[in-house]
């Protein structure tokens, strides 16, 4: 006999898995969650989250140049002029922590602008990044060691309210219309509609993309009241947070006189925390409008579409956005940006390379550095899908992989061990004579014999470019690049400046040895 079906119990969601659900419907949220996601999970020691990291971000081209304009516009004074080329020279100067901060912010700010569409939407993406400007310049007042963080956090402190006004317009709007009905404060009003409060929508996100404890305790609000100094690093920066935010929000649309009003009430409020006073919070606000001003076009977007911002540099007394900066260090920041900006052809990215591998080797440099710089200029490039340096294994005499980028990079270098004794193939042909061999179709004929089988197995391009590292007439090294299925096309200046990235490979080994 049949017997009725037993109908499905529906999952109860939580608010947040919800909400979340909602964003995931969008066009470019999933896409922006796994790549966060992807540079908060990196672990490890320091050379393994610098590759990583420096992987993660160079599969998104958009993202390499901003990133590398943002770095040269905020620490090109610092380093003797040199413009930085390549992230992996950003993350050895920079360091890990700073870069990855940078990208993370540049990511979600991209996502803001990609979403808005009004200009009421493009000028809260813009003063999200004034935020994060904030509480970098107020690290220092109140004892924050990492101003980068300080940033971030300041930025993601707001995280909840933005993410539901760019996903989720028309719920905001029907909270701002309980707000002005029913007289609720605005985390209420969110409260009533999503079922969580802006505050706690912005942590969950935050716990989504796995951020760290640090800044997920920077995005907790304060409690009413006097603000006292925090206790350790963390407090500190939960303190810096919530100042930016709340001298961005007090000042919002007032008038001059409230505005005056709104810094005094500030002050009374937070002068236990840290230096704070009336003058250097005002100095602060000019300081943001200003900075904000230089960044604002690396990052490609028109500060004057904040009515707010316009208005503060009014009552701040910051300098006119018509008036551009005449100093030596804004001029060569300037040439810095437009160089990254104006280089997009292969030969372009390979020689402005060189003048980092060129700096390094002019300081204490290590090898593993010179070697992920060579691997990044020339994926970077564009001629290639995977890059990969071998260096010399003195107890095996073999060459083995060691820095890797593109897709398949962590196994290639894994899998990639050349004997150094004879075998009748490409890679003893170029190790063994120091020549530079090119094999354009792995699948022909009279070259498929010449290839050895672990290579199928281990990275199977259509074709590879193989250039030797020699020293005394003896492989130190190899690098190898290859196109997986599409034919390699190299232009005799690009080729040129690859086999001179080699010579430098060569070089920097020569001197360490």
């Amino acid at each position: 006999m049949d017997t009725d079906r037993i109908p499905d119990i529906p999952t109860i969601k939580t608010p947040l898995e919800a909400l979340l659900e909602r964003m995931d419907q969008g066009s470019d949220f999933p896409a922006l969650s796994r790549t966060i996601n992807d540079i908060n999970r990196l672990v490890g020691n320091e050379n393994s989250r610098a590759d990583r990291i420096t992987e993660i971000i160079l599969r998104d081209i958009a993202l390499t140049k901003k990133l590398l304009r943002l770095v040269n516009a905020a620490h090109l004074g610092l380093f003797g002029g040199q413009p930085i080329s390549t992230i992996s020279r950003a993350v050895v100067i920079l360091g890990f922590d700073a870069v990855r901060d940078a990208a993370v912010s540049l990511l979600l700010f991209e996502h803001l602008a990609n979403k808005a569409q009004g200009d009421e939407l493009k000028a809260e993406a813009v003063e999200s990044f004034y935020r994060g400007i904030l509480g970098r310049l107020l690290a220092a007042s109140l004892g924050v060691r990492d101003r980068e963080e300080a940033f971030i956090s300041a930025l993601f402190r707001d995280l909840g309210r933005l993410m539901a006004r760019f996903h989720f317009y028309e719920d905001t709007k029907r909270i701002e219309a309980l707000m002005a009905e029913e007289m609720l404060d605005e985390q209420s009003a969110a409260l009533r509609v999503f079922g969580i409060d802006y505050d706690q929508l912005g942590l969950g996100l935050a716990r989504h993309w796995r951020f760290p404890a640090s800044i997920l305790h920077a995005m907790t609000p304060l409690d009413d009241g006097p603000v006292r100094s925090g206790i350790g690093e963390g407090e500190r920066l939960r303190v810096a947070a919530n100042l930016a935010r709340d001298l961005h929000l007090e000042l919002a649309g007032k008038d001059p006189e409230a505005q005056e009003q709104a810094i005094e009430a500030l002050c009374q409020r937070y002068q236990a925390a840290g230096k704070i006073d009336r003058d250097k919070l005002a100095e602060t606000v000019r300081k943001a409008v200003e900075t904000l001003r230089t960044e604002a076009p690396i990052i490609g977007v028109d500060m004057n579409k904040s009515p707010l911002l316009r208005s503060l540099a009014r009552w701040s007394g910051a300098m006119s956005a018509d008036v551009p900066g005449d100093d030596a260090l804004a001029q060569a920041r300037e040439q810095a940006t437009a160089d990254i900006d104006g280089v997009d052809d292969a030969a372009g990215v390979l020689a402005q390379g060189m003048q980092d591998i060129t700096a390094m080797m002019l300081g204490n440099f290590h090898l593993a550095d010179i070697f992920k710089t060579v691997a990044e200029l020339m994926y970077r490039s564009g001629l290639f899908d995977h890059v990969l340096l071998c260096t010399l294994d003195r107890p095996s005499q073999s060459l083995v992989g060691r820095v890797g980028m593109g897709r398949k990079a962590a196994s290639m270098r894994a899998g990639f061990r050349i004997p150094l004794s004879f075998a009748p193939d490409v890679f003893h042909a170029a190790t063994a004579k120091g020549q530079d061999i090119l094999i354009s179709d792995t699948a022909a004929a009279n070259i498929r014999a010449r290839i050895p089988d672990w290579y199928f197995r281990v990275a199977d391009a259509r074709a590879f470019l193989l250039l030797p590292i020699m020293l005394h007439d003896k492989p130190l090294g190899l690098i190898y690049a290859d196109k997986s299925r599409d034919d390699l096309r190299i232009p005799s200046q690009a080729l040129g400046l690859l086999k001179a990235l080699r010579n430098q490979a060569a070089l920097a080994l020569r001197q360490k040895l």
